[in-house]
């Protein structure tokens, strides 16, 4: 999910995902990463890989650090932010792939909130922050909610609307899975931007849909 909680992992606990965004006219592929080596935070590095004229490239990698200043407990409130800088590489152009891939860096940071209700059956997020993009100079507002309503032990709803300023904004919506309770978790959702009908999700000039496939793997702790 786009949004992100106002939690971070458990001391000496890493995790994986794995994530595949299909589109009819495009793959992304993406592996995230994340530890927390002990104390308040949490490291992540996220890379994603995209297809093009010159074959299968990273299109983007980001570092972000996470912390929370409140702990989330059922039916109450958290906080923490988060930080983050991404290697942005554009594909080559169709119509001239000798003209190289021009790479540009995105820096950012955000507040995160969470909120938990009827004993953690639901949880509802909160972004706010600053996105920086070098390429063109610009400091931009960005924001997201999320939400997680638990539907029965092991299956839960998951939704999320975000954007940044100037930008329309997107929506993302599925059904997470625990496959292996505090362990592994299954997500599938279908993800757009407003102003536009599922019925043309697939067509190859609307790169903004996709159907996203993740995975979630959390190992036990390093250390006790």
């Amino acid at each position: 999910m786009n949004v992100d909680d106002a939690e971070i992992l458990d001391d000496h606990t890493c995790q994986l995902e794995t994530v595949g965004k299909f589109n009819r006219g495009d793959t992304e592929r993406l592996l995230s990463p994340a530890c927390n080596l002990g104390g308040n935070f949490e490291l992540g590095w996220q890379n994603a890989w995209q297809r093009d004229a010159g074959g299968l490239y990273l299109s983007s990698s980001q570092l972000q650090g996470k912390t929370v200043f409140r702990k989330l407990s059922p039916d109450g409130a958290g906080l923490g932010m988060l930080v983050g800088i991404e290697r942005q590489i554009d594909g080559l152009e169709e119509d001239d792939p000798d003209a190289g891939r021009q790479r540009s860096w995105n820096y950012s940071a955000k507040l995160l909130t969470s909120f938990s209700f009827r004993d953690d059956s639901m949880r509802l997020h909160t972004n706010l922050g600053l996105n920086h993009a070098s390429e063109d100079h610009r400091t931009r507002l960005s924001w997201g909610l999320g939400n997680e309503l638990r539907l029965s032990g092991r299956v839960s709803f998951i939704s999320e609307v975000f954007g940044q300023a100037w930008d329309t904004p997107s929506y993302q919506a599925g059904f997470r899975t625990t496959l292996v309770p505090d362990r592994v978790e299954l997500d599938l959702t279908y993800g757009n931007t407003f102003g536009k009908t599922f019925s043309n999700a697939f067509a190859t000039d609307t790169p903004g849909r996709y159907v996203a496939l993740s995975m979630r793997f959390i190992a036990p702790q390093l250390l006790e």
